[in-house]
């Protein structure tokens, strides 16, 4: 992977400098002829916005180039090639600020006039496969209900617009201006006792068998004011 940018670095010096030698090795060492140093000095995520977000994570490269020869002259003219090509082109970014005197210290060599090209690079993506199904899916319905009811008032007057809870399945209504309420898709099951139906600051038991289906009157003959 990152020796793919390697090889379009070399690429690109043998363009602008033809026949230069090429070194990955730090800087600092000894140089019988002038020597192009590509030095990886470090990595990092390369983040980007949401629109634009690639399905591979990526990296930056960020390659230290400099020159290094016995002879200063050769050298700085080595280095004025590199640095007039690499302004030129729009392959790559770079950077023309010289690093910091502790990379120096860390090489254990001189300072040199140096920049930095800043190569993007994809990671690999491992494709995850689903596991196969052996067997055809298997549908298992449980039964559903719907609960109706309607409340009722001291005279018979419906209860409209009024908070309705079914207490074991967690959900809420209102009634209607009739006074009706709905709770469907219920499951039996969870209601063995009974519906028990929170309203008016009340509880009421209602027994769940009703195989007419039809609507529960529920009636509250006296009302908190």
């Amino acid at each position: 992977m990152f020796e793919q940018s390697d090889q379009k670095l070399s690429a690109w010096v043998g363009t602008v400098a033809a026949g230069a030698r090429i070194s990955f090795e730090p800087p600092g060492g000894p140089a019988a002829e002038p020597t192009v140093v590509l030095y990886l000095l470090d990595f990092k995520r390369l983040t980007s916005t949401p629109a634009a977000r690639s399905p591979q994570p990526q990296l930056l490269l960020n390659y230290l180039v400099t020159v290094q020869a016995a002879d200063p002259t050769a050298a700085h003219k080595l280095l004025g090639t590199l640095v007039a090509a690499v302004v030129q082109q729009t392959e790559f970014e770079f950077e023309l600020a010289p690093p910091p005197l502790e990379t120096w210290l860390a090489f254990a060599a001189k300072p040199a006039p140096a920049f930095t090209i800043k190569l993007p690079v994809a990671l690999p993506v491992t494709e995850r496969t689903a596991p196969r199904i052996k067997a055809p899916p298997q549908v298992r319905m449980g039964p559903v209900a719907t609960f109706s009811g309607r409340l009722l008032g001291p005279g018979e007057i419906p209860l409209a617009d009024t908070d309705v809870e079914l207490v074991a399945a967690g959900r809420y209504t209102r009634t209607d201006a009739a006074g009706n309420f709905s709770f469907a898709g219920i499951d039996p099951n969870q209601h063995k006792r009974g519906y028990l139906i929170r309203a008016k600051r009340r509880e009421l038991l209602v027994d769940n068998a009703n195989p007419t289906q039809d609507p529960v009157v529920i009636h509250f003959e006296q009302l908190e004011i």
